[in-house]
Parts: C-alpha cells; structure tokens; sequence
C-alpha cells in the first residue's frame, strides 16, 4: 500500500503529470520497473528483512543540531529478535550520554551503569527512529511499490547526468503547474539503484544520497551509505558497520535486565573511536 510509505515519500505524489521522454534513456514504465527489481522487487526489500529469524544492525550517525548547528556523532546497534528489541549508543564525538534502550517482557534504559524503567511507548518511538524500516525506508517503498508510487507521481525521464560520485545517472523529474521542479529521482545507469530522491514536504526540500548498495540476502538490496539534507543543509549522515539477520552470540545477555554495563560496538574499518 502507498500509504505505508506515505511520510517520506508524500512529496513524489504532489507533482503535475509530465509527458516528453528522453530519447536517450529508458521510457518510464520500464525504467521504474528496472528500479523495484534492482532493490528486490515487490517480493524483497522489507518482506525479506521481517522474515529473517533476527536483525543486527551496527552503523555511525552523525547529526546536526538544527537550533545549534553543533554536531553529534555517535554508533548504533539496533538487535531484534522476534518481539525483543534493542537500540545501543555511545557517543563518538559531541555531547551526548552513552545509552541502551530495550523493549522485552518488560521496558527499559541503561544510562551512567543504572537501569531505569521507562515506558514501552518511549522506547517503540526511539526504536523506530534508530531502526532499519526508517533508515531504509525510501528505498523499502521503490522496491515494494516502485511502479505504483513513481507512476502515481507522473515523473518524467528528462535524460542522463552526472550524480554525486562521478558516476552517470538517469534522471526522472516532476514539475509543478508552473513549470517549477518539485521532485526529482536519480539511479545509477548500471545498477538502476537509487541515487538522490528529493521532493518538496511542508517543512521545505528534503533531499536523500544513497550509495555504496549491498546485497545481504536474496531480495534484500540496502544502501550501506546515506545522507538527509533539508532545504540544501545536511541534517545527518548514516554509515552502516554490518548488516546481519542472525542472532548475536550475546543475545541472552543483551535482553538480561539484570546486566548493566554498555560493552563497546563495532567500530567501522578507518574510523577511530573516542578514547
């Protein structure tokens, strides 16, 4: 349904109907088809990642302060396994406070080495902001719906370009009754794997980079790299460590109430964490 995807990609149905294909690209039917097969089809992408037994999820964010402008940057573990739930974070650089948030037979938190119960529906906000269906979640709806939400927003193959990394790209656009550019989706030429998807929302352009895509299982096609920007600044940046559907060998512990110390997390290749 597009509505299960309505909050980041609403924009892309807000757009006037175009018409002129680029002669030198793709027609649009086949193009978005090419797009939805790419990240795994209608049968991948999310329906591959809830039916694997678990979820682990390493991967450094950093994020700026939108009053402020100050940046923090700290590494994540987001674990599932069946109904238990678990967001771990240590703070890399900026201010911030190491913590983990678990969701199990009970709620909890883990802050300065003392455990805190909280309630269920704070820590279910937490998990879905810091969780794979929201980090993924453009790429998710393209290869489930891709052909119903594209089609849906009237796009337009405007032709091929240079994108972010150097690499070309086929650009479909959407405009606006006076002719303005209101949407726009990129994919690499090759893989056909989005590149940038910006559209218009009710807080201003918002802007999603994608890059460095890896196959972790049949049908399940993530961007290992990506990048939110509103109206032209960079509100964060994601890069993902690991992406496993297998149980941590700490899985007892992880969901122990009774354990209290924040273990360190993978740290990505090339990147040092804080002393």
């Amino acid at each position: 349904m597009i509505a299960r995807f309505a909050l980041p990609l609403a924009g892309l149905l807000l757009l006037g109907a175009g018409s002129a294909v680029a002669t030198d690209a793709p027609p649009l039917d086949a193009l978005v088809g090419r797009v939805s097969m790419s990240l795994g089809g209608p049968t991948g992408g999310l329906k591959t990642l809830e039916g694997a037994p678990a979820i682990e999820l390493v991967f450094r964010r950093t994020v700026r302060d939108s009053h402020s402008a100050a940046e923090i940057t700290a590494d994540h573990r987001y674990v599932e396994v069946g109904a238990k739930r678990r967001i771990d974070v240590r703070v890399v650089d900026g201010d911030g406070t190491d913590s983990a948030a678990i969701v199990s037979d009970s709620s909890w938190m883990i802050v300065d080495g003392a455990t805190h119960t909280v309630e269920a529906t704070a820590v279910e906000a937490q998990m879905g902001e810091f969780g794979p269906r929201r980090l993924w979640s453009v790429p998710f709806a393209l290869a489930s719906e891709g052909r119903e939400i594209l089609n849906a927003a009237s796009l337009e193959v405007v032709g091929r370009g240079d994108g972010e990394s150097g690499s070309e790209v086929l650009v479909m656009v959407g405009k606006n009754e006076e002719g303005e550019e209101t949407s726009r989706v990129e994919v690499d030429a090759k893989s056909y794997r989005p590149t940038n998807v910006q559209f218009v929302s009710s807080s201003g352009k918002v802007e999603y980079r994608y890059g460095d895509y890896r196959e972790i299982a049949d049908g399940l096609v993530v961007p290992f790299s990506r990048e939110f920007l509103r109206n032209g600044s960079r509100v964060s940046r994601t890069d993902v460590t690991s992406l496993s559907l297998r149980p941590p060998k700490e899985v007892a512990r992880l969901f122990d109430e009774a354990v209290t110390k924040l273990s360190p997390l993978p740290v990505p290749k090339g990147i040092s964490s804080r002393d």
